[in-house]
């Protein structure tokens, strides 16, 4: 069948070929469409609110508020992934599709004019001027470096950039290196509160929070929030006491510390609350610890040997190979973690 207003091409559609359709029903542009991209990090705006990723979405649904037919049975679409913004020519290219009565037709290319801004965005803003509302201060029980403070940072690394691909207002304003450990400034108190919980929850730690009034904002009071994590970087070998006891560090675990009293061997967890709770100390005094041969085993006792001295030393248990000890005030206790 002819299309039934030029009679030359088939029809396809209401009895008329494609390009009689679309001439008939006359998709216009109404008005431009303003876009304000950010010159340091991409992120954009159309409308009031900045985001950051793939435009074509927003932009899609802003286009077809400045598209429209006489014919109000249509429905347009835009093709997914089509639109394209020229920002030299100022406009946006894109292709749309025609629904009526069950039938579709698409791919008919089209743009609108477009208005392109560059305008550093607020989180740049403010990034470029060290705002921050929180302090992440790595530290340590000795008050000293450690590489455990590296380990920290390279382990919330991924979750730092996670939180700024997410939300455009997270971000680190700063990392501070300091004699002592790491400051770390983030743009939002909420990034603090995540970041350190991470931390404690991870690692073998103390929080203390603080807040300091820093002025007005939004008509309210603006406080900055310092989040302190001591980090604990004792030894194996280090002495503990607690509850009238004497206790030998063996391994420092992520929520609990594994101690060995000397007087009878066995081991005991301490766990984060009850350490910083007070109800524990520990001293500068670290108890030897070296590898030994085991030579032999009986009676579930064995001989190990100083590959040094060649002292030969009698422990606890049935052991094999080598093995690493403690040497508490002429007694050898046998580490478990070699």
């Amino acid at each position: 069948m002819k299309c039934i207003v030029c009679g030359k091409r088939e029809a396809s559609i209401h009895g008329q070929c494609e390009e009689c359709f679309l001439n008939h029903i006359q998709v216009t542009s109404t008005g431009s469409i303003e876009v304000t991209i950010c010159p340091k990090c991409e992120a954009f705006k159309i409308g009031n609110n900045w985001s950051k990723g793939k435009m074509e979405q927003q932009l899609s649904r802003k286009i077809l508020s400045h598209i429209e037919t006489k014919d109000p049975n249509l429905e347009l679409e835009i093709e997914k992934n089509s639109v394209v913004l020229k920002r030299i020519e100022g406009k946006i290219e894109f292709l749309f599709d025609v629904k009526t009565e069950g039938q579709k037709m698409g791919g008919y290319p089209m743009s609108v004019p477009s208005r392109i801004l560059l305008n550093s965005c607020p989180t740049c803003n403010k990034i470029t001027g060290s705002y921050y509302e929180s302090i992440i201060q790595l530290r340590t029980l000795t008050a000293e470096y450690s590489p455990i403070i590296d380990k920290v940072l390279d382990n919330i690394s991924g979750m730092l950039q996670k939180m700024h691909n997410n939300e455009s207002d997270s971000f680190v304003s700063k990392i501070q290196p300091m004699k002592e450990g790491v400051d770390i400034y983030l743009g939002k108190k909420n990034d603090g509160i995540k970041v350190s919980k991470y931390i404690h929850d991870h690692f073998f730690s103390e929080t203390t929070t603080t807040k300091k009034l820093a002025g007005r904002k939004e008509g309210g009071d603006f406080y900055r929030y310092t989040f302190l994590v001591r980090l604990f970087n004792l030894k194996p070998g280090t002495v503990i006491w607690g509850k009238d006891k004497t206790y030998i560090l063996e391994k420092v675990g992520a929520n609990a510390l594994t101690v060995i009293d000397p007087s009878n061997e066995k081991r005991y967890d301490i766990l984060q609350n009850d350490f910083n709770s007070g109800s524990y100390s520990y001293s500068q005094e670290n108890v030897e610890s070296r590898k030994y041969i085991v030579v032999s085993n009986e009676n579930n006792e064995s001989t190990i040997m100083d590959n040094e001295s060649f002292a030969l030393h009698t422990v606890k248990g049935s052991h094999h190979g080598e093995v690493r000890a403690f040497n508490y005030k002429g007694k050898y206790i046998v580490s478990s973690t070699q």
